[in-house]
């Protein structure tokens, strides 16, 4: 099979930049375009008792700063990519898995690569991960790559 469109999901945990070094690689070897895409969830106020003012100026103030870095971070790992190939970098906002299955199905993406353990710690574990919803409802294949500290050969 050879791979047209590539999406690559990040967090920017260490896990999901080794999984967005395994997609370079198979979009040079595919000669693939390749999507860089992080998907910030939507942000929950502090608490319902603080004035509703202060709450939504505190979250708008918070979140522009949150975009602004996540931009540059996405553009920062675009500059460091291999010129060669077409890459495209994505911020989306929403629901993670729900925003990734989308954007797979609006590009036609023939590939899915994220890694395996993300920033999500303790909610992960109570919630599912992100890659495990992936992988049940995707419409393309999904490549969970585990963190290359931790991959071993049997």
């Amino acid at each position: 099979m050879r791979f047209k469109s590539i999406i690559a999901a990040t967090d920017f945990s260490p896990g999901a930049e080794d999984a967005l070094g395994q997609a370079l690689l198979l979009a040079r070897q595919h000669g693939a375009r390749l999507m860089l895409v992080h998907v910030l969830p939507p942000l929950v106020t502090p608490s319902p008792l603080l004035d509703e003012f202060v709450v939504n100026q505190t979250t708008l103030a918070l979140r522009q700063g949150l975009k602004e870095s996540c931009q540059e971070a996405l553009n920062k790992r675009r500059r460091e990519a291999a010129p060669e190939l077409d890459l495209e970098v994505r911020l989306l906002e929403g629901d993670p898995p729900r925003e990734l299955v989308r954007l797979a199905k609006e590009e036609g993406a023939d590939l899915m690569v994220m890694g395996s353990t993300g920033v999500s710690g303790l909610a992960e574990t109570v919630f599912g991960s992100v890659a495990q919803k992936m992988v049940r409802r995707s419409p393309c294949s999904v490549l969970v790559a585990r963190p290359l500290a931790t991959a071993s050969v049997s």
